[in-house]
């Protein structure tokens, strides 16, 4: 039982950490995304609130890659 046990919670922190990483990738896309958007000035009001979903989602991946 205590191996299975193990085997589980080593399985879901390796699944934490993909996920984490993954997720990571897709903040930095849409982080950029704004960035972009925010270049040019008729679109800056779309570009701050991408950037700050970006943000957050680098908050979020973060969370996810620690260990437990």
């Amino acid at each position: 039982m205590r191996a299975i046990k193990g085997l589980l919670n080593l399985v879901l922190g390796l699944l934490t950490a993909v996920l984490g990483t993954v997720l990571g990738l897709v903040a930095a896309v849409v982080w950029i995304l704004g960035a972009v958007l925010c270049a040019t000035i008729l679109l800056i009001p779309l570009g701050l609130p991408v950037i700050r979903l970006g943000s957050r989602l680098f908050t979020l991946a973060r969370q996810l890659m620690r260990f437990p």
